[in-house]
């Protein structure tokens, strides 16, 4: 019984290493170097309603499966809002 047990966890180990071989699988796509309008306001800092607008390019890998947003995108609209707490923060400071 346990040599069966052996034989399909290899069977099953051999399969996946097959597919995840194989050159139409890859994993995640590598991300485009164009800069999509990601709703981030320039030159201003940010209001409640901007957030609503927020448009993060998509990312999809193995036969669409895995999907999340792109790193960069999430990374320049925290960045906004980090810069937007930020000079909240100050302001408060000062007016005390």
């Amino acid at each position: 019984m346990l040599a069966l047990w052996i034989l399909v966890g290899a069977a099953v180990l051999i399969g996946v290493a097959f597919v995840a071989s194989r050159p139409d699988v890859g994993g995640l796509e590598d991300e485009d170097p164009d800069h999509a309008d990601l709703g981030i306001p320039e030159g201003r800092l940010l209001r409640s309603d901007d957030i609503r607008r927020f448009n993060f390019r998509v990312v999809s890998g193995i036969r669409g499966t895995v999907r999340g947003y792109r790193f960069t995108d999430v990374d320049a609209a925290m960045a906004k809002v980090e810069e937007t707490l930020r000079a909240h923060e100050q302001s408060r400071t000062e007016r005390t």
